[in-house]
């Protein structure tokens, strides 16, 4: 049941990242069809490509993390033992965790005094906060299923599936 639900979550994250590109794309084409043609480029083109980029950036973590699609370096997996290999993945997931965890803690006083004193994006006028509170929204989820790819890790329920 969690199993599902962390899934459907972590693609709801990635279909919002998806949504975001295809925002940045149609802003960005539009912006130059419009500046060579009738020279009226579209007002705040840098800060709808700045934002979607975040959205894009932080929501396609989630489901990077769920289905173990990071960028990884493998050099010492070979050398490892099974059981050994195992514990390294733990260890590094444990880490992950703990970073995760770190990075929403940091970013929690800056969004609440984006809030407090009422920062905009210039261009746009979004609310800086709000940027923020997205952000954290992402580690939230991708703390979610680091933690969930732990606890299969530790319980083996990992090995038992791709088995």
């Amino acid at each position: 049941m969690a199993d599902a639900a962390i899934r459907r979550l972590a693609r709801l994250c990635t279909w919002a990242a998806v949504a975001a590109i295809l925002v940045m794309m149609a802003g960005t084409c539009w912006d130059i069809l419009a500046r060579q043609f009738f020279n009226r480029p579209l007002h705040g083109v840098v800060e709808l490509v700045e934002i979607t980029v975040l959205i894009s950036a932080m929501l396609g973590l989630p489901e990077a993390f769920l289905r173990d699609e990071q960028i990884q370096i493998d050099l010492v997996d070979s050398m490892l033992s099974p059981r050994a290999l195992a514990a390294v993945k733990a260890v590094t997931l444990l880490a992950t965790v703990a970073f995760l965890a770190l990075l929403a803690w940091v970013i929690w006083q800056p969004m609440l005094d984006a809030r407090r004193f009422g920062d905009i994006k210039y261009d746009l006028g979004v609310r800086v906060w709000l940027l923020y509170a997205l952000t954290l929204l992402a580690l939230l989820v991708s703390l979610l299923t680091v933690l969930f790819r732990l606890w299969q890790a530790l319980t083996g329920a990992e090995s038992e599936k791709t088995a």
